[in-house]
């Protein structure tokens, strides 16, 4: 009985934390979906970590399509998967002249950057250089402003 209850509670605070019921925001229309705690978001969120990113895009187009996230966040999980898709190369040749351009980086994207941030992995540029990349192509619209 007692673990009936945990069980309960537990399932209660989840849904609470979610601030939702079934999946739709309080006060808004139907079609607008509470995406945080939705587990196609979730899913997608976990497709984009683990870099699976054309499988992350189709799941986006068949969740869309579904009703299962909004269109706006989709819009936006689609912007940050084209910026993990950017090669550094790929940026203005502006940017490319920029002091200390890490060249040797050019052929990789903005995940395979990241990754080697996080993995510590410095074999083939310094975390300076790495951070260098990563901030070039995150920031490459307010940089080219400022140029």
């Amino acid at each position: 009985m007692r673990i009936g209850w945990v069980f309960l509670a537990g399932l209660a605070l989840g849904v609470g934390a979610c601030g939702h019921v079934s999946g739709v925001e309080r006060g808004a229309p139907d079609d607008v979906v509470h995406a945080e705690c939705n587990t196609a978001a979730a899913r997608i969120h976990a497709l984009i970590a683990q870099g699976q990113l054309v499988e992350a895009e189709a799941l986006i187009a068949e969740s869309t399509a579904a009703g299962l996230i909004s269109r706006q966040h989709a819009t936006q999980l689609l912007t940050r998967i084209a910026q993990l898709n950017t090669k550094l190369g790929e940026i203005p040749a502006r940017l490319q002249r920029v002091k200390d351009f890490p060249s040797q980086l050019k052929d990789y994207t903005l995940y395979q950057i990241e990754k080697m941030m996080e993995d510590r992995d410095f074999s083939l540029a310094t975390k300076a250089q790495l951070q260098e990349a990563a901030k070039l192509i995150k920031q490459e619209t307010r940089l080219m402003r400022k140029i």
